[in-house]
């Protein structure tokens, strides 16, 4: 792939009338200003041109409508003047994991009216950092963080989980469709994005019931968030399920317009009937048995974005690869992180092979910079706490010297 995309991210080697690839960072959501700083300098020390990071809905708007809380914003501000200071092209990114303390407690995402304030919200950001961000992005969540525990938590008292899933499902794609109209009536000279996640999943085992549970998978998750977004319609098996969740006229209002599609992919998965789960369908991260193949993961980015390109074949993608893999100790102040090295090879490759058969990758985002709590990590650096300071990983170098040549 280096030689595809060439040195700094070039196309024009093998492709001399295709825009050239981008290589960015997603900065993630570091703990504390010297975090924020130092994944923002490694992010330009290793040759990102765009750097992606999630906007704080909580912060932002404590109360959930009207104003701006100042302080945060000033933050916001800060950050986004920063990244072009860097030299990094601002990616925002409106997330719906952090919610305003006064939508959680009346319902949060199963909560109808929780989407029309997501919608308010995205313009009062955008009307602050709108001439400033290469692309604002949406980020329904859907169908991940609807099968979150963080929805659980929030749905009233005696609602179902299955209900509360179902009805976070839906919300959240209705907020993605009036939000991102929202903001093209605010202004058409921003650029409108919607992320999308969430490989195709694989039965869990060779039984009819985990077919059974991709189909339903599929129908909750993918082809849900595809077809609301593009055609303002559910699919069937879909709109069964949701029922009379969906009122009069959402499926219009889950379309939205969009300029670009931004991929968040993390990693295969495995689905399975699972009567307790969200959906009645479980989504594990191996299959039975508990043996992953060493080529599931660029397997299922392959999948990805073959399907993207019969979905929309005309719109440029940007892709983001977050590679988890244990790592070892630090030895003489390296992480050797030779898993991680081998899965993001893997991926890079995948990707290559997509924009040679003339997929519209116009961004790849690497990371998250800095490890974010997760376990297995998939930082390209870890926190030496001792020194309180970053450690950057031998995939950080790897990818320093694949970017700048």
């Amino acid at each position: 792939m280096g030689d595809l995309l060439g040195p700094g991210g070039r196309g024009d080697e093998l492709e001399p009338a295709r825009p050239a690839i981008v290589w960015g960072a997603d900065l993630g959501a570091p703990a504390t200003p010297l975090q924020e700083a130092e994944a923002l300098r490694l992010a330009a020390e290793m040759g990102a041109a765009a750097g992606r990071f999630a906007i704080d809905w909580a912060a932002l708007q404590p109360e959930g409508r009207g104003r701006l809380d100042p302080v945060a914003l000033a933050g916001l501000d800060r950050r986004v003047d920063a990244l072009g200071e860097a030299g990094l092209a601002p990616w925002p990114l409106l997330a719906p994991a952090r919610l305003p303390r006064d939508l959680r407690i009346r319902g949060g995402w199963t909560a109808r009216d929780t989407a029309w304030r997501f919608a308010e919200f995205a313009c009062r950001v955008a009307g602050r950092i709108g001439d400033r961000m290469a692309a604002l992005v949406i980020d329904a969540g859907a169908p991940g963080f609807a099968r979150d525990e963080t929805v659980q938590r929030d749905r009233p008292v005696g609602m179902a989980e299955d209900t509360a899933f179902r009805a976070a499902l839906h919300h959240l794609l209705l907020g993605r469709g009036l939000a991102l109209s929202a903001l093209r009536q605010e202004s058409g000279r921003w650029r409108l994005g919607a992320a999308l996640a969430g490989p195709p999943p694989d039965p869990w085992d060779d039984t009819l019931a985990s077919a059974d549970a991709v189909a339903i998978a599929e129908a909750l998750g993918w082809e849900a968030s595809v077809a609301t977004l593009r055609d303002g319609r559910y699919p069937e098996l879909a709109a069964e399920r949701l029922g009379r969740l969906v009122e009069e006229d959402d499926e219009t209002r889950c379309r939205g317009p969009v300029d670009l599609l931004l991929l968040d992919h993390t990693g295969p998965l495995w689905a399975r009937m699972d009567a307790a789960a969200p959906g009645g369908v479980d989504l594990v991260g191996r299959p039975r048995g508990g043996a992953v193949p060493g080529s599931a993961g660029p397997d299922s980015l392959r999948r990805e974005l073959d399907r993207l390109a019969v979905s929309w074949p005309k719109l440029s993608l940007h892709l983001t690869l977050r590679i988890a893999a244990e790592d070892p100790p630090p030895r003489e102040g390296r992480v050797e992180d030779g898993a991680r090295i081998d899965g993001l090879e893997a991926h890079l490759e995948a990707a290559a092979t997509a924009f040679a058969a003339g997929l519209k990758l116009a961004t790849l985002f690497l990371g998250p910079v800095l490890d974010d709590g997760t376990t297995p990590p998939a930082g390209l650096a870890a926190w030496d706490r001792r020194a309180d300071a970053p450690l950057p990983k031998d995939s950080w170098r790897r990818l320093q010297r694949r970017i700048r040549g």
